[in-house]
């Protein structure tokens, strides 16, 4: 635990003064003088050194170099702003030493236990910590996707969470960064709330609680490193922010665009939220109009140098500019993965959200699988998912009101609600494991109760969509409720647990070995633990024999061997006896909620 405090320390050591530099140079560029708060220079920093761990991976492997740039830069920055900063500084003291501090104190401490012992997700078992360790040892190599295809999803969060490990110390490789988020995102929204009832609206203050029903349901799995807590929160915070600026009635298009920019670095920690980027949408129009040319330029080129390392990294891994979408199919180095390993994932994807587990039911309609997947549901979940048709409800009943009424409609609130709906609706149609799409299941009922609490006089209309929110509520009783005494009997059994000074490490499992040219490749005996000591390990064991080496050493890359000798038939075959994603790797960690 100790360990963790003090790794999120030089993380925040890092992340804001990378923000604030950041921020410094915007300004001079765009010739404004806009102060950024503490929170919004650490999100642009963890943005920032995202990207760079990925730029950097593509030359050289991210450990002790990748930091060095970064501490030294930190250092020039806070020696040229040592005065500006300092009065930042004793800002903050004077917060963290008032009753208010005291929660956020209690909230830091609450996580940073969680996040020395928690559960390890199950897809960090199976190739979250390889990837990590991937960027620590090599950065990236060519067609690493032939050895396990799950590496071709290329997360940019994973290079975030190597830049940070601290494994080029020698010791563990650690695995602080999603407690991190989870701690920054939670005092984030308390500090929001302190002021709710003096908000005129609150539609950012019902997506605060949005955040902390997040951190709540995801308190155990702080200590993992998994891509879909990240891009939960971030998308979370997003939503948030929107709806907190859209509240400022701010003439300033500036955090909108940044904002944008953010939406698709959250694309790049997981594409199943790559609808968020229809929120530029707004600033665009609003930049077109007011023919700001050059800050269209900007922010364009912002967007472009966010995507263009991950979208680099999938083709030296996969070959395939976006993984998995067979469709789009661009290159045909040797390294690339076959296709008929990204069509077979792609569906088995789908019909294993669906909670059908065969791959040739991807085409069973959706009024057929939709009742079996309902059915497979938690009856908590399913009350979520209830929810969530209240919510659409009552999105329904405000929006006959306004018309009714002819009331004006504010066309950046619709646009939020409507790309929030969105993202659940691909959600549903896609992959609808529930941890995929957590964070918009939240924040539909966070803006449509958000919404309805405007004030309005006694009415009708009052009365009953009062009485769908009240409904609301009864209904999402029991998921609190679940994740609440689960975290309680978490903490109770884990009071004892020997990780106040040190981190848990991850899971291993006994392994077998092979060889490919010298070079030793593990493969869980038994399951798809494959865990971080072991290295490199591919879960699969058919993988590794269909795959060779592109030179005499890892760092050459590798190549697929069976499907360029095989003939059409055999292929088919081989995928067909072959289960490209096992059940025991959708194994919920808290029931339905994380499948």
């Amino acid at each position: 635990m100790v360990i963790v405090l003090l790794n999120w320390s030089y993380i925040l050591f890092i992340t804001f003064l990378t923000g604030f530099c950041f921020y410094k140079c915007l300004n001079k560029f765009v010739n404004c003088n806009t102060s950024y708060s503490l929170s919004h220079n650490i999100v642009c920093g963890i943005v920032v050194t995202t990207i760079y761990a990925q730029f950097f991976s593509i030359f050289h492997k991210v450990g002790l170099l990748a930091n060095l740039f970064l501490f030294i830069l930190c250092l020039a920055v806070l020696i040229r702003n040592k005065s500006e900063l300092s009065i930042r500084i004793k800002k903050t003291l004077s917060i963290l030493c008032s009753w208010e501090g005291v929660l956020y104190l209690g909230v830091l401490l609450l996580i940073a236990f969680c996040t020395s012992r928690g559960t390890i997700h199950t897809d960090t078992n199976l190739y979250h910590a390889q990837m990590i360790r991937w960027y620590e040892t090599y950065g990236v190599v060519k067609g690493l996707a032939n050895l396990q295809w799950h590496f071709a999803y290329n997360s940019s969060y994973f290079g975030f969470a190597a830049l940070f490990s601290m494994a080029f110390l020698g010791g563990s490789s650690l695995h602080c960064t999603t407690g991190f988020l989870t701690a920054l995102f939670c005092i984030w929204a308390l500090h929001h709330l302190k002021n709710f009832f003096s908000h005129s609206y609150h539609f950012a203050d019902l997506c605060c609680i949005g955040i902390l029903f997040y951190a709540l349901v995801n308190l155990t799995g702080c200590v993992s490193p998994a891509s879909d807590y990240a891009t939960m929160f971030f998308a979370l915070y997003l939503i948030t922010r929107w709806a907190e600026v859209l509240e400022s009635h701010t003439q300033d298009i500036t955090e909108y665009c940044l904002l944008s920019v953010l939406a698709v670095y959250i694309a790049t920690l997981k594409l199943s939220a790559g609808l968020l980027v229809l929120l530029v949408l707004y600033p665009l129009v609003c930049l077109i109009r007011q023919k700001r040319t050059k800050e269209i330029i900007t922010y364009l080129f912002f967007g472009i140098i966010t995507l263009l390392p991950y979208l680099i990294r999938n083709v030296i891994i996969s070959g395939w500019l976006l993984y998995p979408f067979p469709a789009l199919d661009l290159f045909s180095f040797d390294w690339k993965l076959p296709v008929q390993y990204v069509q077979i994932d792609s569906a088995q994807i789908k019909t294993w959200a669906r909670c059908l587990y065969d791959s040739s039911l991807i085409d069973k309609p959706f009024q057929e699988w939709l009742p079996i997947w309902w059915n497979a549901q938690e009856r908590y979940a399913q009350m979520l998912l209830l929810t969530n048709i209240l919510a659409v409800v009552l999105d329904v009943f405000i929006l006959l009101h306004y018309i009714i009424r002819k009331k004006r409609l504010n066309w950046n609130l619709v646009l939020l609600n409507i790309v929030v709906l969105c993202n659940t609706a691909a959600w549903l149609f896609l992959a609808p494991f529930i941890r995929y799409g957590l964070a918009f299941l939240l924040a539909t009922p966070a803006l449509a109760v958000g919404m309805w609490m405007r004030k309005e006089k006694s009415s009708f209309y009052k009365l009953v969509s009062g009485c769908i929110v009240v409904l609301m509520f009864f209904v999402l009783t029991p998921y609190w409720d679940h994740y609440f005494t689960d975290d309680m009997v978490f903490i109770k059994q884990n009071l004892t647990a020997p990780y106040y000074l040190t981190q848990k490490e991850y899971d291993t499992s006994e392994m077998q070995t092979f060889d490919m040219n010298g070079i030793t490749i593990y493969c869980p005996k038994e399951g798809e633990v494959t865990g971080y000591r072991y290295f490199p390990a591919s879960a699969y064991d058919y993988m590794i024999q269909s795959t060779q080496l592109r030179g005499t050493q890892i760092k050459h890359g590798f190549r697929n061997t069976e499907f360029q000798t095989s003939s059409r038939e055999r292929q088919s075959s081989l995928l067909a006896a072959r289960p490209v994603r096992r059940i025991s790797s959708i194994v919920p960690l808290h029931g339905s909620a994380h499948n």
